[in-house]
Parts: structure tokens; C-alpha cells; sequence
């Protein structure tokens, strides 16, 4: 793997991820709906304005604004019962999948798991991130199949991400994370690497063979009916293909 492609793939992500946290900052100092969850919800449930909700919703993402567990348990609640009524903007719905990764609380993981799904992809980016902090360790799946089918980039690395948020130990995870470390697109090289790290708690650089032994007797064991299909590698990479081809007609 080359180091200097991990680095600039590492760069491109935190740029981008700096742009949207100004962005959000930017976002937070216009409006302002108070300082508690109380105050927050009450904005959630009757503030005509969307952008006004947005940053309430974006405000419940932190823990400390509650005094009780009771209280949060009910933002989460309304945040799910939001989200399913589907009447937010999706920029809102984004918001609402992010809040309830940050909450923690395994009451959201049904509706994440939904909105994994969901069509828009930065909806679907925010669901994957937040389910990876609630989900359970078969959810794991759920995240490898956007990881390696998903034809978004940003999907892609946001299941990579989720799953070393999981915390699997499922040998299936890490030969598709394996098999990552070796893709065209440097940012899943890295994210993968990343996922390795975090859920082994081990670094053995980015030698794609010395994470192959480590984790070789594990795979081994693993029963002939889990072993993921080749035909899972071949279509991610048609996916990331078609994805390409799509941007260059655009761009042209």
C-alpha cells in the first residue's frame, strides 16, 4: 500500500470533514434555541421554521444537555417518531440519524437500520455511521454489504467506519476489510486499514500480508457457508466502476 496515497486520501477526508463542521458551527451561531434539552424539544415539536429545527436537532446530540436519563430517553423517542413520519427535510433526517448515533441508545437502532437504506446518500451516509454507535454485532453485515455494494464512495467509507465503531469480531468482517486494504480507491485502502486497527487493537502498518497472517487462522476456521462470495468483491468493484464512468459523462 502506498503511504503516500493513505496520506492524501487521509488529507481529502479531513478537509472535507473540517468544511462541514464549519459549516454546522456557522450553522449553530444564527439561531438561537436555548441552552437545554427542554428547550430544544420544544422547537423540535413546534417551530415552524426548518432551519431553526435543524439546530435544535443538531443541539440533543449532546449528553450533557439532559438532567435526566428520562429526559433523553424521550428525545430519542421523538427523534425516532420524527424521522419515521418522514415530514423533515432530508437534510433534517440526516441530522436526526446523527443525533441518534451520538445519544447512544439502542431504541434507535430499527430506525437506523431503515434508513441505511434510504436513497439519499447523505441520509444513508449519517444512518451508517450512527448504527455502527447502536447496532448489535449482526448488524455488522447489514454494513458490510453497503461497504463492498454501495456505488457512493462516501457510503462505502462511512459503513468502513461504522463497523470499527461495531466492534465485530465476526471473521467475515475481516476478510472483506482484508480484501479492502487492497482496493483501486486509496480512501477505502485507508478506512479499511483504519477498521483493522480499531477493532484488533493491533498495527501491523499497512502491509496488506502481514494483516493477511494475523487474521489467516481465524478466516481458516471460519465454516465454508460464511465465507462471503467473490461475486461480493467483483460487483463492489462494477459498482465503483459505473460510479466512475458516471462522473467522467457528467463531467465531459
Amino acid at each position: 500500500m502506498d503511504d503516500r496515497a493513505l496520506w492524501n486520501g487521509a488529507t481529502r477526508r479531513a478537509a472535507a470533514r473540517w468544511v462541514l463542521a464549519l459549516a454546522a458551527c456557522a450553522t449553530g451561531c444564527s439561531t438561537y434555541v436555548g441552552t437545554t434539552a427542554r428547550s430544544f424539544l420544544g422547537h423540535v415539536r413546534d417551530n415552524p421554521d426548518p432551519n431553526v429545527r435543524y439546530v435544535a436537532y443538531t443541539k440533543l446530540a449532546s449528553k450533557d444537555a439532559y438532567d435526566t436519563d428520562d429526559e433523553r430517553r424521550e428525545a430519542v423517542a421523538t427523534l425516532v417518531e420524527k424521522y419515521e413520519k418522514g415530514n423533515e427535510p432530508l437534510a433534517i433526517r440526516a441530522i436526526i440519524c446523527r443525533t441518534l448515533g451520538e445519544l447512544g441508545d439502542p431504541a434507535a437502532r430499527e430506525v437506523l437500520l431503515k434508513a441505511v437504506h434510504h436513497q439519499d446518500p447523505v441520509v444513508k451516509i449519517e444512518a451508517c455511521r450512527a448504527l455502527g454507535k447502536v447496532g448489535l454485532p449482526e448488524d455488522a453485515t447489514v454494513l458490510a454489504q453497503t461497504m463492498t455494494l454501495d456505488n457512493l464512495e462516501d457510503a462505502r467509507i462511512a459503513a468502513i467506519e461504522a463497523l470499527a465503531d461495531l466492534g465485530t469480531r465476526d471473521p467475515r468482517i475481516f476478510k472483506v476489510l482484508l480484501d479492502a486494504m487492497e482496493h483501486d480507491d486509496p480512501a477505502i485502502r485507508l478506512a479499511s486499514l483504519n477498521a483493522l486497527r480499531k477493532i484488533t487493537s493491533k498495527d501491523l502498518g499497512t502491509d496488506v500480508a502481514a494483516w493477511r497472517r494475523e487474521m489467516e487462522p481465524m478466516i481458516a476456521a471460519m465454516p465454508a457457508d460464511l465465507v462471503p462470495p467473490a461475486s461480493v468483491t467483483a460487483a463492489a468493484d462494477e459498482a465503483a466502476a459505473g460510479s466512475a464512468a458516471a462522473r467522467t459523462a457528467i463531467a465531459r
